[in-house]
């Protein structure tokens, strides 16, 4: 046996509970601890939503000085079409790459001269040049003289293992150790390679992270290296952050190094007074890329980003940082929307919450993304909020397949099969019939005469069977008439038939009432011609019995009753209780007293006289049991 009616909503309300608990935990845990796909699909996202908030503006005071194809071709061009020129000393040997050291160094003077506050320059500058000790002892010169300005680049090497320890070198400048100054002389040029699913970090997240955590002691990271040149320091944890990029490859402030050493061009050139205080990056733009979501960008912009990101602070991290803490957010954000979810149980009301917290989820993320630059958990919640509308969705519509199943067959026992369509096209109005309201209806009650008596003398007879074959057969036929002039039937009673013509849908109530009277007419017709038919079927009413016609009455009322399923929880029926349908049983007992086969009260009447379907005439006021005394009607003859 199933639960009872009243306690099945309360465990499909649990069930539903349940549901919503594990969806929110596998929310929780897919955000705290996400595996590799699902990293992908969140990176992919993080992406998206960057492209969406588009390009930014980057600090002015970083600027970028790269050694481009520009600086040399025009380098080649200055040593092969002005030789002989003074002016062209500046490009001898700096065509091909890698340059003399030297000239980094009297790029790096001309910067600071300009108004630079510190130059990083992006190039590992291992053992002795190969250009010969004059470049070396150029090159010092040139740091001497800038002594605590200028950040020369160091590098990591990792033959065996890019995250272990073992096989671990530092190659730094060791030519120019003498003439460096300052906290952040060296800096790590290292980064961590973005794996599938994984962001790119801040370079000091190798250098103060992954390495520190090794227990190895290294420099800071050369956009790191060059703030503390500066005078400046981060305004973020580096370690923890990632590159927040602020548009494709170019969007910082670009002066090509051959711009700078051209004497010519450097003097009146319109960016030098755009140096003053600034962070200069210098270095080749030849190398690895990195994927962005403005698409790849260079090593040197890469660290012209780091450099800007820690200088206004406004590098990305995700928040909150712990898996622990992001288990406990994302499962709390989802047990809040499924308990405000199922405080009601109309799915419409379900679906609003599920979509409110949607938009709660998206814009949260999205104002943490542009007003905090902080990525909250995403995917996650939203995947869960979506899985718990398909929960939420497949019990409303399993639970509405099984109500339309009960609607119909409650209401296929009353009425026409297109009427019980018409009911279940808005099930929420069919819940409202069967509840109960008041509606305006003509009832019809309809009783054989002397069937009492009859039944009675074929029971003595024997003839009970056949008596029983008679009044169903009598029944199916009254039930024919009936559903065809769109009445429904309400209920049988013995040998009499009630029957409500404008419930549960109505057509008006006049229309109703010019149903029920031609309904009324058309029972007289069928049951002449079913007299006819056992008139020559001895075998229904026994040879020696002597046939006996049945004649009914039929009786007629309108007005209001109230309709809906009454009875108990075991057993409820529809139907309509009140004064008219007391009025109609009244009025077919009258049809005896005044011999006449259809008897209605002034309503019926006048409705029916309005349309011009019968004439009527009255039999005057009459008391009626229980009732005030009421002028009855009956039908003249048919118009």
């Amino acid at each position: 046996m199933g639960a009872p009616p009243s306690l099945a909503p309360i465990h499909r309300t649990r069930a539903l509970a349940l549901l919503s608990a594990g969806v929110a935990l596998w929310a929780g845990l897919s955000s705290a601890w996400p595996g590799p796909r699902l990293r992908v699909w969140e990176q992919s996202l993080h992406q998206q939503l960057l492209l969406l908030r588009g390009q930014r503006p980057p600090p002015s005071r970083v600027v970028m000085v790269p050694v481009d194809d520009a600086s040399l071709q025009q380098a080649s061009w200055f040593m092969a079409g002005s030789a002989s020129s003074a002016g062209s000393d500046w490009a001898r040997g700096l065509n091909t790459l890698p340059w003399p050291r030297a000239a980094y160094g009297r790029l790096s003077r001309l910067l600071l001269e300009a108004g630079a506050s510190a130059v990083a320059v992006n190039v590992v500058f291992e053992g002795p040049s190969g250009k010969g000790p004059d470049d070396d002892a150029a090159m010092r010169r040139q740091l001497s003289s800038m002594a605590g300005r200028v950040t020369l680049a160091a590098e990591m090497l990792e033959p065996e293992d890019a995250y272990g320890a073992g096989g671990l070198s530092l190659v730094t400048p060791t030519a120019f150790q003498n003439v460096l100054a300052g906290p952040g002389r060296l800096g790590l040029s290292n980064t961590l390679a973005a794996l599938p699913g994984q962001p790119l970090r801040h370079p000091e997240a190798y250098s103060s992270g992954l390495l520190r955590s090794r227990g190895i002691s290294a420099p800071p990271s050369l956009s790191t290296a060059v703030l503390a040149q500066a005078g400046e320091r981060s305004r973020q944890h580096d370690a923890v952050m990632e590159l927040n990029v602020y548009g494709p490859e170019g969007t910082f402030t670009r002066l090509p190094a051959w711009e700078v050493l051209d004497p010519g061009r450097w003097q009146n050139h319109p960016l030098r007074q755009d140096l003053a205080h600034a962070l200069v990056v210098v270095g080749p733009l030849q190398g690895g890329r990195h994927a962005t979501a403005f698409g790849p960008i260079s090593v040197l912009e890469l660290l012209a980003t780091a450099t800007a990101n820690s200088l206004q602070g406004d590098g990305l991290m995700a928040w909150p940082q712990t898996p622990a803490a992001r288990l406990v957010l994302v499962m709390a954000f989802m047990a809040a929307a499924s308990v405000l979810a199922l405080m009601r149980a109309r799915f419409s009301w379900r679906l609003g919450v599920l979509i409110l917290a949607l938009m709660v989820c998206l814009v949260s993320s999205w104002l943490a993304l542009t007003d905090g630059n902080r990525w909250t958990p995403l995917l996650a919640p939203v995947s869960g909020v979506v899985l718990l509308g398909l929960v939420y969705g497949g019990n409303a519509y399993l639970l509405e397949g099984r109500e339309r199943r009960r609607l119909r067959r409650t209401f296929e026992r009353y009425v026409a099969p297109s009427v019980v369509a018409e009911i279940l096209a808005d099930p929420e109005s069919a819940q409202g019939i069967l509840r109960g309201r008041v509606v305006e209806v003509t009832v019809l009650f309809s009783d054989l005469r002397g069937f009492t008596q009859l039944t009675r003398q074929r029971s003595a007879s024997g003839q009970s069977e056949a008596h029983v074959q008679q009044l169903n057969t009598y029944l199916g036929a009254m039930v024919e008439v009936i559903t065809a002039h769109g009445g429904t039937v309400d209920k049988f009673m013995g040998d009499a038939v009630m029957a409500v013509f404008g419930s549960p849908l109505s057509r008006g109530l006049a229309q109703e009432a010019e149903a029920a009277v031609c309904c009324a007419l058309a029972m007289e017709q069928r049951l002449v011609e079913l007299n006819a038919v056992w008139r020559e079927d001895t075998a229904t009413v026994g040879p020696d019995d002597g046939f006996q016609p049945l004649i009914n009455g039929v009786g007629l009322a309108s007005g209001a009753v109230v309709a809906g399923q009454i009875g108990s929880p075991q057993r409820l029926e529809f139907t309509v209780i009140g004064d008219t349908v007391n009025l109609a049983s009244r009025l077919e007992g009258l049809t005896r007293q005044l011999d006449a086969s259809v008897c209605m009260d002034a309503r019926t009447a006048d409705l029916v006289k309005e349309l011009g379907v019968v004439q009527v005439r009255s039999f005057g006021a009459r008391a009626i049991k229980g009732l005030q005394d009421t002028e009855v009607f009956g039908i003249a003859a048919p118009t």
